[in-house]
């Protein structure tokens, strides 16, 4: 680290103490909104961390500015001297959030993975500052329609502000920093701000911070190499996925923020494995409603981004090791998984809706019927050859054994099952624990 690196951490971190002073004094003195003042220390921040590229000539001093500010960010909220002193700013909204602890995380990823490539870094800190910001003070001034979050709720108003600046804020930098077309560009930017938009949508307690910059990055990395039509594709895709998820919501258990969870999970899918690994998730979205009949009403919506995140995760670790390997012998353990959630949203579901169910006298119904719906497909996939049936057949004592030991380890009280974050933990672990079996013997034989 030379001299002139040392001379910009001081410099850095000075400015961010005394952006806070002024925010505390203003906030001390005038009527300001929590929200705004947030907001406006957010984008300063991000305003601090653009020119890095420019002022460090390594990473290891950016690591040190990161560590610093993460050492005056938790003095802040630990420390009651320094929280006194330097309060009503970062901690002023009347939720809890861990944003402000992400950002230099985020920052400090960023530096390390853009290798020196300006455009790389800065795109991805201009989405999280400028777009970040505004969505979240339109929505909050004007936010007339709102949907269901963790931890609140967000308004479709800074979600379409969101995509916009967004959009903006990748297309300008294209257009005059690189050698692309002008409608290259364009889809890349409307692409990226899709994905990101929903990104922010489901994102919770600060999580933003993370999930958009390390986002538009994997994502400018992935849509700036490739061609017209392509992008057209994916944009095409996307929307039509987003669609039919809004069309059947009315079908689902799923609040708002969840609806938008569980199409970027199907676009996921499809876009890192095809048409093969979209089927499983699609079938489970479409399908495990059936297990509660009848109308579903607005109050029995109560289904949230950790319930498809619990669902979803061991399938997309799967999917993204298969990408790396080129394995498609994965399929069958990733089917496997949507099957054996399956299993258990049907069994719990059928619990809420009546709760007198006995265990062995309605479970092994329910386990059959989850199998049948994945695995039927999977072996009209394989072309109904020895190898297909005989992984189907495997598959019907594994999603028994997900069931039993389900049910083992989780309570049921009143006949109900539990929808809080740790009963998703649990049931995203026992899927994982034995898909990660299915995995390890595959690779021994």
């Amino acid at each position: 680290m030379t001299f002139l690196d040392l001379l910009a951490v001081v410099s850095v971190i000075g400015a961010a103490l005394a952006m806070l002073i002024v925010l505390r004094i203003f906030a001390r003195f005038t009527p300001s909104s929590p929200e705004w003042l947030r907001k406006i220390a957010h984008l300063g921040t991000g305003a601090l961390a653009i020119p890095f590229p420019w002022i460090f000539s390594s990473p290891l001093p950016v690591f040190i500015v990161c560590g610093l500010s993460m050492a005056l960010l938790l003095s802040i909220r630990f420390i009651p001297p320094i929280r006194r002193r330097f309060s009503g700013v970062l901690d002023s909204v009347n939720r809890i959030s861990w944003g402000e602890f992400y950002f230099p995380i985020s920052v400090t990823i960023l530096f390390a993975l853009a290798r020196g490539d300006k455009l790389l870094y800065t795109i991805p800190i201009l989405v999280l500052s400028l777009a970040d910001t505004v969505a979240a003070l339109l929505g909050t001034s004007y936010g007339r329609y709102g949907y269901r979050g963790v931890g609140g709720k967000k308004s479709v108003e800074g979600s379409v502000a969101f995509f916009t600046v967004a959009f903006f804020a990748i297309h300008v930098p294209l257009l005059l920093l690189t050698q692309m077309d002008r409608p290259q560009t364009l889809l890349v930017a409307v692409d990226i701000a899709v994905i990101v938009t929903l990104l922010e949508a489901v994102a919770w307690s600060g999580l933003d911070n993370l999930f958009i910059p390390l986002g538009v990055f994997l994502l400018l990395h992935i849509y700036m190499s490739m061609p017209l039509k392509l992008l057209i594709f994916r944009l095409v895709i996307a929307t039509v996925l987003l669609g039919f998820v809004f069309v059947y919501r009315s079908r689902t258990t799923l609040e708002g923020s969840a609806l938008l969870a569980s199409a970027l999970a199907l676009y996921a899918s499809w876009a890192i494995g095809g048409w093969r690994w979209l089927l499983p998730p699609l079938i489970l979205f479409c399908s495990y409603s059936l297990f509660y009949p009848g109308r579903i009403k607005g109050i029995e919506r109560r289904h949230n981004v950790y319930a498809v995140s619990s669902v979803a995760s061991t399938g997309l670790l799967w999917i993204y090791v298969a990408h790396l390997k080129g394995n498609s012998d994965l399929l069958f353990p990733y089917t496997a998984a949507f099957a054996m959630h399956l299993v258990l949203l049907g069994w719990t579901l059928s619990c809420l809706r009546d709760p007198a169910r006995t265990l062995w006298k309605s479970g092994p119904l329910v386990v059959l019927e989850g199998w049948l719906l994945l695995f039927i497909p999977f072996v009209l996939i394989g072309g109904f050859s020895i190898t297909s049936l005989l992984l189907a057949g495997t598959a019907l004592p594994l999603c028994g054994l997900a069931f039993c030991i389900f049910c083992w380890i989780e309570p049921r009280r009143n006949g109900e099952y539990s929808v809080s974050p740790r009963r998703w933990m649990r049931q995203a672990v026992i899927v994982l624990v034995i898909t990660g079996l299915i995995v390890g013997l595959q690779e021994i034989r």
